[in-house]
């Protein structure tokens, strides 16, 4: 071997001897690069995502819901959190889902939506209760005071106190009249707000009442009964058209008020009624609920229901 190969050899065995040193600080450096990269895509895609959904009015029964599903999904550490934003009712909160300055919104089955609004969940389903007063009985007398309004036929040339200010409750109402024979014009309807009751059922002007809400709804309940306590015993006003209005209009369905619903002594109706719903939903973009996301809330019903009870003190 000549001086040069030697001289060669000498220089490059420290770099061979350098190189086998840094190779495994590389592969650990390429390791340790490689978890914190899988652990960081993996932390985003395990982190939660959270929405904001639109509600009102404060303190509704709506709004209560929403915050005891929020909690609900904060609790079961579901991939899907909920950021209830406070609206004035539907409407508001259908513009801003409109706006996209929200992801979600609560609102009633039968308003206006945008075109790219899709339903992910039904919330609760709303009756139409319509009733009217029998009168106060007249001190000394043993005859029980009996209805003017006795049917819807009996409608037309009075007025109709309407609890809510949403336009959707006078369309619907409409809407029963006109499937049962009964020009909208020649009802008088007069709306009152939900803190109005007292008001309206003092009003001897007022000749029936109209309600939409959810069967175990407190405002129905005590508007029933604040009429009865000023009026009269309420007697109930069945849609018998229930069946042809739900064929002749998706929005709406058949439905039955139970007896005893709003009362139980005294029986509050004293019968089953025919009536119609409407659902109330949460409603998305169209684009949100075609992801993951949407995915997630379209199982969401079932917590929705438990919610429902927590919330409203209902039987499990």
């Amino acid at each position: 071997m000549s001086s040069s190969d030697q001289t060669e050899q000498s220089t490059l065995a420290p770099l061979l001897r350098q190189k086998r040193r840094s190779l495994p600080l590389f592969i650990l450096f390429a390791g340790i690069f490689i978890f914190v990269a899988a652990a960081g895509a993996l932390y985003v895609a395990l982190r939660p995502v959270t929405l904001r959904i639109a509600v009102g009015p404060s303190g509704s029964e709506d709004q209560k819901l929403i915050q005891a599903l929020a909690q609900t999904f904060a609790r079961q550490q579901s991939a899907v959190r909920l950021s209830p934003i406070a609206t004035d009712g539907a409407a508001e909160s259908i513009a801003l889902l409109g706006a996209s300055k929200t992801d979600l919104a609560v609102a009633r089955g039968d308003l206006e939506m945008p075109a790219d609004a899709q339903s992910v969940a039904i919330l609760r389903k709303n009756v139409v209760v319509l009733w009217a007063p029998s009168g106060l009985p007249v001190k000394g007398s043993k005859k029980s005071p009996a209805p003017k309004i006795k049917s819807l036929a009996d409608l037309p040339g009075h007025r109709i106190g309407v609890i809510g200010r949403t336009e959707a409750n006078v369309t619907l109402l409409h809407v029963v009249l006109t499937e049962s024979g009964i020009a909208p014009e020649k009802v008088e309807v007069v709306q009152f707000g939900t803190n109005q009751i007292s008001e309206m059922a003092r009003d001897p002007t007022i000749d029936a009442f109209m309600a939409v809400g959810p069967l175990g709804s407190k405002i129905t309940t005590d508007a029933i009964a604040a009429t009865a306590r000023d009026r009269g015993e309420p007697k109930f006003l069945p849609i018998d058209v229930s069946e042809v209005i739900a064929q002749r209009h998706p929005l709406y369905e058949s439905e039955e008020i139970p007896g005893s619903t709003f009362s139980s002594s005294p029986a509050r109706p004293d019968d089953k009624i025919e009536t119609v719903g409407v659902n109330h939903l949460i409603v998305a973009r169209q684009s949100l609920s075609e992801t993951a996301v949407g995915a997630s809330l379209d199982s969401c019903s079932l917590s929705v229901s438990r919610s429902r009870r927590n919330c409203l003190g209902l039987p499990r």
